[in-house]
C-alpha cells in the first residue's frame, strides 16, 4: 500500500489540473476566408459573409459563445456594405471579449462608426 500512495497522489494532482476545452463551431470559416481574399470576387465575399452569419447564429443554438473576432469581422463586412447595424456587431464583439475593447474602438474610428 505505502508504494502506491505516491502514484495516488500523483494521479489525484494530476486529474485536478484537468479543465474543460473551450468549445468554438468555425463552421466553413477557413475555406470562406480563404476564397474571399485569395479571389476577392463578389461572390465568394458572400459565401464568406454568409460562413461568419452561420458561426454566429450555430453558436447561439448550441450554446456555445462566438469565436474571437467573427462579430468584428462579421460587423466589419458590414460596414463596408455601408450598413448602419454593423456597429452592434461591434459592440458585441467588445462586450463578449473585453481585452479586444481597444482594438474594436480604434476599427470603428478608421471607418467612422459610431
Amino acid at each position: 500500500m505505502n508504494k502506491l500512495m505516491p502514484l495516488l497522489l500523483v494521479a489525484a494532482l494530476l486529474s485536478a489540473c484537468v479543465t474543460r476545452p473551450i468549445d468554438y463551431y468555425y463552421g466553413g470559416y477557413e475555406k470562406a476566408y480563404y476564397h474571399a481574399k485569395k479571389d476577392g470576387t463578389p461572390e465568394s465575399i458572400a459565401k464568406y459573409q454568409k460562413a461568419l452569419e452561420d458561426i454566429i447564429q450555430t453558436s447561439g443554438k448550441k450554446g456555445l459563445r462566438v469565436p474571437p473576432g467573427i462579430y468584428l469581422e462579421y460587423g466589419y463586412l458590414l460596414a463596408k456594405q455601408g450598413k448602419a447595424d454593423a456597429g452592434q456587431y461591434f459592440d458585441l464583439e467588445a462586450k463578449t471579449y473585453p481585452e479586444s475593447a481597444k482594438f474594436v474602438a480604434l476599427v470603428k474610428t478608421q471607418i467612422k462608426q459610431p
